[in-house]
């Protein structure tokens, strides 16, 4: 690898410290580099800015690698994170072992890993309203007062159960060991071909998450609340962003993505022996 662009979370890396002796460790190995600084979470990566790079160096955390990835999936570019803030998933590379990542980069000593992704459509009056995609999860959520959202679940068009709860999960096997792990969902192999989905704090005995084929198609639609007079705050968000408000018969329906993300992975440790160092931090 020769051409790199470095995106870096300026809350996390304050000052550049870690950015720019990563540029200047590039530069003195002969290779490109282009800095670009996300100022905060609401400042995104231009698809016209990541053009022809070999590779793509995050600083930051796991949240930084997601805004980043979903911007550059229809590019193929791989993404290599440098963690700057708590142990991640996702942020492989210690600040602390940057240059011996950089060294490995170069030399072209890693492997790659191919992730799935998301694909959200939000219908209202069966017309899209929006369409994105995620690396970890689409989430629904309820806002405002305790009142519980309802909500129809299908499963390939099939009706499965109306919800009471404050809303559900879909997630990738990416991320399993995020939201979808706070709320009780299962862990999987990132390298898995599925998709899980959670209802969240459900008002049942029936508290179980699913797991289905990556092809099978989840449908929600957001039913009218139980006290009309109340008003309900209803959201879907996408990888955490990309928020968009919901009402009452609006439908998200959600697939696999057509696209993939590509995650440089340097060392041989497996998702599991990731998961015991995690376990071990709490």
């Amino acid at each position: 690898m020769e051409r790199f662009l470095l995106v870096v979370n300026s809350q996390k890396d304050i000052g550049l410290t870690v950015t720019n002796r990563v540029d200047a460790y590039l530069k003195k190995r002969g290779c490109f580099s282009q800095i670009i600084v996300l100022e905060s979470r609401d400042d995104d990566v231009a698809l016209e800015k990541v053009g022809n790079f070999d590779c793509a160096v995050v600083l930051g955390g796991d949240g930084t690698i997601l805004r980043v990835a979903k911007r550059i999936g229809n590019s193929h570019i791989p993404i290599l994170g440098i963690n700057m803030g708590h142990l991640g998933y996702l942020a492989e590379v210690e600040k602390e072992h940057c240059e011996a990542a950089l060294d490995a980069l170069c030399d072209n000593r890693f492997d790659m890993d191919d992730r799935m992704m998301l694909s959200g459509v939000v219908f209202r009056n069966e017309e899209c309203i929006c369409e994105a995609e995620a690396l970890n999860d689409i989430v629904i959520t309820r806002g405002g007062s305790l009142q519980v959202l309802s909500y129809e679940l299908r499963i390939n068009e099939m009706f499965l159960k109306n919800y009471k709860a404050d809303g559900v999960i879909l997630a990738t096997p990416t991320g399993s060991t995020a939201y979808n792990l706070s709320a009780g969902g299962p862990l999987a192999e990132p390298g898995a071909d599925i998709m899980l989905v959670t209802p969240i704090s459900p008002h049942t005995m029936m508290n179980k998450s699913f797991v289905l084929k990556a092809s099978d198609e989840v449908s929600v639609t957001i039913l009218p609340p139980h006290d009309a007079d109340k008003e309900q705050i209803i959201e879907v968000n996408f990888d955490g962003s990309n928020r968009v408000k919901l009402q009452a018969h609006d439908r998200v329906v959600v697939s696999k993505s057509l696209k993939t993300v590509t995650l440089i992975r340097l060392h041989q440790m497996n998702f599991l022996e990731t998961l015991h160092r995690k376990l071990r931090e709490e």
